[in-house]
Order: structure tokens, then C-alpha cells, then sequence
């Protein structure tokens, strides 16, 4: 370590070439809303062989889906994010005015290691997001308006591209603008408005509705905070359980921040990482921390010494370390150690076994290749179907559907997901309010449900009235509909 300290060149060099074998080689894209973004690709360069369902901006799939179309894979996913990352850790050392200490604690921050081989827009987003904070700082200093504007068409951008900014944008605007002038205020949040722009135009063209994207997100949020999810299954873990990981990717000197004379002349920084850091404990997901990181590392690497970055470093290689085992493992095999928040949490259990995706891909080659243009609903979630969506780059299947379209279908109903909101008044009222939200099943639905014969169950056979087991192959389980099999 002291060697390779010294040969600072050398040091870089490996770092780099490590991160992207690491990031190519394994076969971890990520838990998180994965699909919503590679499958989104997918749709667009015409080879997902689904309906898409999505949460999340469209936005980056789009862009991405030539590359998917060439490639037949997502790998420049993984490509685009190396470039985005290394991009990130010039633009820290850049905008810290060369200081190295900013470029050895970027590189070497966890988060970095963490989010590489993820496919994700928040390593784009982060970027932009950074840039933004550096125009914002600028604007502040000089008082020309033309950094302001930048500042917040690249807000705009970076939510293009990740719905989340949305909340980190309200924070944003908190923190820089609470003593500002009004007309510099709307100036900005017409910037913002400007760099949304693509997302809003690809929304109305696709949707019908400029802004469904929006009120898609967030009421997708209101009802995993307050109904654990379309599905109940969301936000079910130990709070403390979640929020443990997320302490490991902070910097060990933190605290230094947090003087009050750094107080005093760098005030908006400082309500912006707080008020972020309870968004972030409030949402405990890993992958937040990355758009905080470049600028906590920015404002922090100027304060330490040799021996603290020395020690922070050290602490960040064991950190990375760590983080870097789940995805070793996954590049011929599949864990239930999948990324460092699960490795944690699965420490005294953890489990090793042949990839998951390997046999996916096998199976559907066999299983295709026995039964050509079929529509096949699968299950038993709601959404097994984007599993093999995802996995299948081939011609012959015409369609994975839902297992909960197919039932909808069938019985006759239309309605997914539905709330409604409707206080009882305590006075004679004659009249009482109520509002009532939901999810329904697309009115524009071509499939001839009915028609379907086959069937398909990942992990164990499908449980659906009226198919029974065919076949079994590593993972998946054929099911064919019993009436039309008495006539065979």
C-alpha cells in the first residue's frame, strides 16, 4: 500500500483497470428498478417481447436503446456508467481547483465502487446534479445570472433522466434561494423547467399527458410510504437494519465539516447535505448518498491532512473491499449476498448457487425452441413476466403477459391498484368529499387472453385455474391450458 502510495501513476492506473473488470465481468445490474430502465431500452429498440411497466422517466431508456440495439445485450449500460463515474471524478478534481486529495477521495469513495456496475441513471443524474452545485456556487460568487441559469437547466437535466430529483430540487431550492431575490428565484425555476423539457415532450408523446410522469412518480412514492406499494411489499425491513450501511459510505472525517466558522461562509451547503441526509434516512437506499458524496468529497478534501487522507483511504479500501465481494461472486454464480446492504443482512446465512441468469437463458432457449410464437403468461407475481422479458433476446415468443392481466381479463375486471381518501364529517354536512386514486389496467390492450395455451412459472409451477404441468426444465415450469390439452 505504501508502494503503491508513493507511485501515485501506477496507483491510478490499477484502481481504474480494476474498476472496470469489476464492472464488466460481473453479472449484478442492480436491485433497485432495474427493469425500468434496461427493459425500457429494451422496448424501444423493439426487442422486449412484453408489455413495458415502468415507475420511473423513460427518458435514459431511450437514449440507451441503439446501443441495446446493436449490442443485443445491456452492456453499454454498464460502459456508460464507467465513463459517467471516472467523468464524476475529474469534474470533483476540476472543481476542488486540482487538488489531489479530491481526486484520491473520489476514486476511492465506496459509493463510486458500489454504483459502477448498476444500471441506473442517478450516476448521470449525479454528474449533472454536481455541475449544478458547482453553478450555483459561482452564481453566488459572482452575481451573473448566466451560472444561475446554468445551474438550474442541468437540475432540469438531471431530472430528466431521475425522478428523484424532484425532492433533491426542492432541497436545492431551500438551501441556495431562501435569501434570494424573487425574480432570481423564478428565473431559476424556469431553468429547471427548460432542462425538463425532453422528459415533458417524450412524456406527451408517448402518454397524452405532458406531466403523467411526474404524478406518476410521486404518487408511486405516496403509496409505497403509506401502503407499502402497489403490491404491500415495500419499506418491510428493520429501519435500523437499513440505515447501518449507509454509515459505512460516509467519509470518517465528516465531522469536520461541521465548524461554525464553515457554517457561517458556506451556509447553503450545509442545509442542503442535512436536509438531504433525513430525505435519505426517510428513503434508506445506498444509492441516494451518490449525488451527496461528490460534494461532501469537494467541500471536505481541502481540510484534511496527509495522515487524515491517508487514514480515510485505507478505511475506504476495506469499505470497497466489501462491496466488491458480492459482485466477484456473481460472475458465475448467484448470491443472496447480492450488494453490500444485502451482505450485511445475510452475513451469518450467506448462500451460494449457479447463476440465477444462467439458467434463465438456458431454459428459454430450450423452452422456445420446442414452442415458437407463443404468447405465454407467466407468474406467480404480478411481474415474473419482466423477468423473462428481460433475460430473452430471441424471435419466438410473441409475447410474456402478466399473470394479473390474464386474471383481470378473465374475471372481468379492470382496476390493479385503488385508494380512496373520504373523512366522515361529525356535523349534519349533507354533502361529504372523497378522492380516490389508482392503478388500471391499460384500456389499449391488444392481447387475446383467451387464446393463451401455454404457461409459465418460475422457481415452482404456475398456480392458475385451468393449467396443469407439463414440463419442468432448471428454473422454469411449462403449463398447459387443460382444455385444450384434452384435445390434443
Amino acid at each position: 500500500m505504501e508502494a503503491l502510495l508513493r507511485n501515485k501513476k501506477a496507483l491510478l492506473i490499477i484502481s481504474i483497470i480494476t474498476l472496470v473488470i469489476l464492472t464488466l465481468l460481473t453479472r449484478y445490474q442492480g436491485t433497485t428498478d432495474v427493469g425500468d430502465y434496461s427493459d425500457t431500452a429494451k422496448y424501444f429498440a423493439g426487442d422486449f417481447p412484453a408489455k413495458i411497466r415502468s415507475s420511473h422517466s423513460y427518458f435514459l431508456g431511450l437514449v440507451m436503446s441503439p446501443f441495446v440495439k446493436l449490442t443485443q445485450s445491456f452492456i453499454f449500460f454498464k460502459i456508460l456508467s464507467l465513463v459517467l463515474l471516472l467523468s464524476l471524478v475529474y469534474s470533483v478534481y476540476l472543481a476542488s481547483g486540482k487538488n489531489k486529495n479530491a481526486l484520491w477521495l473520489m476514486l476511492f469513495s465506496p459509493i463510486l465502487w458500489y454504483m459502477a456496475p448498476w444500471i441506473n441513471p442517478i450516476q448521470l443524474a449525479s454528474l449533472l446534479f454536481f455541475l449544478a452545485y458547482i453553478s450555483i456556487k459561482k452564481y453566488e460568487k459572482s452575481g451573473k445570472l448566466l451560472f444561475l441559469v446554468l445551474s438550474g437547466i442541468l437540475i432540469g437535466l438531471s431530472w430528466t433522466f431521475w425522478d428523484a430529483i424532484l425532492f433533491f430540487f426542492i432541497i436545492f431550492l431551500v438551501s441556495f434561494f431562501y435569501n434570494k431575490k424573487v425574480p432570481h428565484l423564478i428565473l431559476f425555476i424556469l431553468s429547471v423547467l427548460i432542462g425538463l423539457l425532453p422528459k415533458l415532450i417524450l412524456d406527451q408523446i408517448i402518454f397524452n399527458f405532458v406531466f403523467i410522469g411526474i404524478i406518476r412518480y410521486f404518487f408511486g412514492l405516496i403509496s409505497s410510504i403509506l401502503f407499502s406499494g402497489v403490491y404491500g411489499t415495500m419499506g418491510q425491513a428493520n429501519i435500523l437494519l437499513r440505515i447501518l450501511p449507509i454509515l459505512f459510505f460516509f467519509p470518517l472525517f465528516s465531522y469536520k465539516l461541521f465548524s461554525q466558522k464553515n457554517f457561517i461562509e458556506n451556509r447553503g451547503f450545509y442545509i442542503f447535505i442535512l436536509l438531504s441526509i433525513l430525505l435519505i434516512i426517510g428513503n434508506t437506499q445506498i444509492r441516494y448518498l451518490f449525488l451527496l458524496i461528490p460534494i461532501i468529497m469537494l467541500e471536505l478534501a481541502p481540510m484534511l491532512n496527509h495522515q487524515q487522507v491517508k487514514k480515510q483511504l485505507i478505511f475506504s479500501v476495506i469499505v470497497i473491499l466489501f462491496v466488491s465481494v458480492p459482485y466477484i461472486i456473481q460472475i458465475k454464480y448467484s448470491t443472496n449476498a447480492e450488494e453490500f446492504s444485502s451482505l450485511l443482512s445475510n452475513i451469518n446465512h450467506i448462500s451460494i448457487s449457479k447463476s440465477q441468469t444462467s439458467l434463465i437463458n438456458q431454459d428459454l432457449i430450450n423452452l422456445t425452441s420446442e414452442f415458437k410464437g407463443e404468447v405465454f403468461v407467466v407468474g406467480n407475481a404480478p411481474d415474473d413476466f419482466q423477468v423473462l422479458a428481460h433475460n430473452y433476446w430471441g424471435k419466438d415468443v410473441k409475447e410474456f403477459a402478466s399473470i394479473q392481466d390474464y386474471q383481470l381479463v378473465l374475471e372481468n375486471k379492470s382496476i390493479l391498484f385503488q385508494k380512496t381518501f373520504m373523512p366522515i364529517p361529525k356535523i349534519a354536512e349533507r354533502r361529504q368529499i372523497w378522492i380516490s386514486g389508482g392503478i388500471s389496467k391499460n384500456t389499449n390492450d391488444k392481447t387475446n387472453y383467451s387464446l393463451i395455451t401455454y404457461g409459465i412459472g418460475i422457481n415452482k409451477p404456475l398456480n392458475l385455474t385451468g393449467f396443469e404441468l407439463i414440463k419442468k426444465y432448471n428454473l422454469l415450469y411449462l403449463s398447459k391450458k387443460e382444455s385444450i390439452q384434452a384435445h390434443t
